[in-house]
């Protein structure tokens, strides 16, 4: 545990506020925990495909900042909702969907997580804290990833380190943290998410981007830092849900896609059959799917392709950043955007607007979509002389043809979650 009383912004706003939330807290230590959100390179709704992501945790966090409690209880205030939430640890896991209908939805990440670490059989103890943070919500850098991880580190802390978390050697590794977190999301919201969002916030380190293979959850870093370069996100104001049914519908489409290519697969190459499992659009080969696409149905042929092309992507943007050249990597970012659009089929008119303002500034590298879609942010690689040029394109034509503000943001590659003591 870090015992640096320097905290992230955001985690001191919330100390500064929890006496004002909290005026009855009890005399237990007071302490922050905190958690990064993330930018994917690339490799958009590969992840539940068992194939492989490119994140970078981002310098915004989620943060907790709160003293412990002995009685089982746990109390929140949201700084983002302006709301409070209250539930208990006693009967959990078994309780949980009787205590999850009853509080916001913010507040039912935190739920989730802490449901699966009694489930896990860790002690975990009740606590009062403000939460807050400054990683956009439902922007499509992956608030609730950054939330659910910035928990685990808050239950750590305000159990005096009876959960021990973040190292090879600890009860939880960083990717056994992600994998939790994982679970937790999925029954907080009902979205069957893959690991990349809370992967990338519990591996983050700085100048660094992780190779994820998504299936071995096997990970390594690669160099990203140049200090000619500049990632901005680009915020479209547009904040649709990452509503279960569509991201959900995806998921199934990839599956349905998969079991027809893999009878193809078993009709036609037999010989190939007893040294290639299919189990997902992964173990599908490029030359595969070009023998076998006119054999699926349209909409099928469309996500088949963009899953394998984008996986393809990945690994062509990992050596590209493995010998230093970060500026050829813009190119597959506008490709990426146009499979998101054309063939998964998840941009928006104003996500296609941003990208197209981008493409046509001198000094933008490339620019795409990120997140689940239908809304949030794009990610963009610009040269730092081309930023404020980008930004002047943005806050002209932008309103001119969505009638919506757009919010700009430099990002840097930072370090993973932490926790310690005011």
């Amino acid at each position: 545990m870090q015992e640096a009383r320097t905290f992230p912004a955001p985690v001191q706003a919330a100390l500064t506020m929890f006496p004002l939330v909290f005026p009855d807290a009890g005399s237990e230590r007071l302490g922050g925990a905190w958690a990064a959100g993330r930018i994917n390179l690339i490799g958009e709704h590969t992840d539940y495909n068992d194939g492989f992501v490119l994140p970078v945790a981002v310098d915004r966090v989620a943060a907790f900042a709160g003293r412990g409690r002995t009685d089982g209880q746990v109390r929140l205030w949201s700084m983002a909702f302006k709301e409070y939430a209250h539930f208990v640890l006693v009967g959990l896991p078994e309780n949980f969907e009787q205590q999850r209908v009853m509080l916001p939805r913010w507040a039912r990440y935190i739920l989730g997580v802490i449901s699966e670490l009694v489930r896990a059989g860790l002690l975990v103890h009740g606590f009062d804290a403000v939460v807050g943070g400054d990683v956009p919500l439902g922007g499509g850098m992956s608030s609730s990833a950054a939330l659910e991880v910035a928990t685990c580190y808050a239950c750590a802390l305000f159990s005096h380190d009876q959960l021990s978390i973040g190292t090879s050697d600890a009860t939880f590794t960083p990717m056994q943290v992600a994998a939790l977190c994982q679970k937790a999301e999925q029954i907080a919201s009902g979205v069957q998410c893959g690991i990349l969002d809370q992967a990338a916030s519990c591996l983050g380190q700085p100048a660094k981007a992780v190779l994820l293979d998504c299936r071995t959850l096997a990970y390594r870093y690669l160099p990203f830092a140049d200090p000619n370069l500049a990632l901005v996100v680009i915020d479209t104001g547009v904040r649709r849900e990452l509503a279960s049914s569509a991201y959900n519908e995806r998921r199934q489409q990839c599956e349905e896609a998969t079991a027809l290519l893999r009878a193809q697969v078993q009709q036609h190459e037999p010989e190939t059959v007893q040294r290639q499992v299919i189990n997902a659009l992964r173990d599908i080969t490029p030359e595969q799917f070009t023998r076998y696409a006119e054999t699926l149905p349209v909409l099928l042929r469309k996500r088949a392709g963009y899953v394998i092309a984008e996986n393809a992507r990945v690994l062509q943007a990992a050596q590209l950043l493995d010998v230093g050249d970060i500026e050829a990597v813009g190119p597959i970012l506008w490709a990426g955007h146009a499979g998101l659009r054309d063939e998964y089929e998840v941009s928006c008119m104003e996500l296609d607007v941003l990208v197209e303002i981008a493409r046509g500034v001198p000094g933008v590298l490339g620019a795409r979509m990120m997140g689940g879609g239908f809304g949030g942010c794009t990610i963009n690689l610009v040269r730092s002389t081309a930023v404020e040029a980008l930004q002047a394109a943005v806050e002209e034509q932008y309103p001119q043809r969505t009638g919506r503000l757009a919010g700009i943001d430099i990002c840097r590659a930072a370090g993973g979650p932490g926790y310690a003591w005011a």
